[in-house]
């Protein structure tokens, strides 16, 4: 099974990573997709160093985590708004199943904030388990 794990570094990811490596047990690997959200910059900004910076901070510590667990992790470093980019990386691998943690937000702040979760809910062309 291809599983595909959007993964921030919050909490709420780690969980969702957790999970992901629970599933693997069986020796598949898991696709790490960590997004860097430009969509906020302007179009004369420079590109964002610390968002990137981050983004590899997260990743390394995602695939530091599947190694510990013995699961295989590939990581991917992606831009643009998070529910998009985790779809189409999951499209482009070949996903079964992708694995993403949830804030919790209520049904204002998801209108307002967006919500990663139900984007790719609504998106994806796999299963999705939303871990809380």
């Amino acid at each position: 099974m291809k599983i595909l794990v959007g993964y921030d570094g919050s909490e709420h990811s780690r969980r969702a990573l957790e999970v992901a490596a629970e599933l693997a047990k069986n020796g598949d690997p898991v696709t790490v997709v960590a997004v860097a959200d430009v969509g906020m910059m302007s179009a004369k900004a420079s590109p964002d160093i610390g968002k990137a910076t981050h983004r590899k901070r997260v990743l390394d510590e995602a695939s530091e985590l599947l190694t510990e667990r013995g699961v295989t992790a590939e990581t991917i470093p992606a831009e643009g708004h998070p529910g998009d980019a985790i779809v189409e990386e999951a499209k482009n691998a070949g996903a079964d199943l992708i694995v993403v943690g949830t804030r919790g937000l209520s049904t204002t702040q998801r209108i307002v904030l967006g919500s990663v979760s139900t984007k790719v809910v609504h998106d994806a062309p796999c299963n999705v388990l939303v871990v809380r």
